[in-house]
């Protein structure tokens, strides 16, 4: 077996970092990083590499772990866990802690259920100063930031009506609702945004007493 490779990943990958190295202050390391969907594990081993002082965890379906660690396996890196088993909608995550979770290019692609899922999933595992960050594109106030977007969303519900490009208004009322802030978001290119959701300081996880 070769290894996966996805050439999204590789170009999007300094644009993320720079993003990261921002929310993931050196200061309060050790991090722990969950990241949710690991895809070809590419961007675990770029991020583990640059960031140090972070402790990162992959994450993905069962039948992508064998690709996530055949990159581990070549990087070699001593930051990096073993990768988890992870289907976002079997609740509670075989997870018990992170500081900050991450996910790249996932929103629009499954189901409106799952990306209810991933925000309770999240708030369960992060504690009173922990983040969401989110990367990936997004419509504002009901409208795509770009017709390619506009076009791509399209192409994705024709394909399965469940998936499609998400709303931030629509993101936000869910994340509050799991005890999140509203959300922050920066620019990135190719009509993308890099968007943090921070726990509420006063918030509980979902469905907690």
């Amino acid at each position: 077996m070769s290894k996966p490779f996805a050439p999204a990943a590789e170009r999007n990958q300094l644009a993320i970092l720079e993003q990261l190295r921002v929310e993931l202050d050196p200061a309060r390391a050790p991090l722990t990083v969950l990241e949710i969907g690991s895809g070809t594990g590419q961007h675990a081993c770029f991020f583990a590499q640059a960031l140090p002082h972070v402790l990162w965890q992959p994450s993905e379906l069962g039948d992508n772990i064998a690709g996530i660690e055949l990159w581990l396996d070549e990087a070699g890196l001593s930051n990096v866990l073993a990768p988890l088993v992870l289907d976002v909608n079997a609740q509670p995550w075989p997870v018990t802690r992170a500081d900050a979770c991450f996910t790249c290019n996932t929103l629009h692609i499954v189901s409106t259920d799952s990306v209810a899922a991933i925000f309770k999933g999240a708030r369960a595992v992060l504690g009173d100063a922990g983040k969401l960050c989110v990367y990936g594109p997004f419509k504002i106030d009901g409208k795509h930031t770009s017709p390619s977007n506009h076009d791509f969303s399209q192409w994705l519900v024709d394909s399965d009506p469940r998936q499609g490009v998400r709303d931030l208004t629509d993101l936000d009322r869910l994340a509050q609702g799991c005890g999140f802030s509203p959300s922050r978001r920066i620019d990135m290119p190719a009509n993308n945004l890099f968007v943090v959701w921070d726990v509420a300081g006063d918030s509980v996880p979902c469905g907690a007493t």
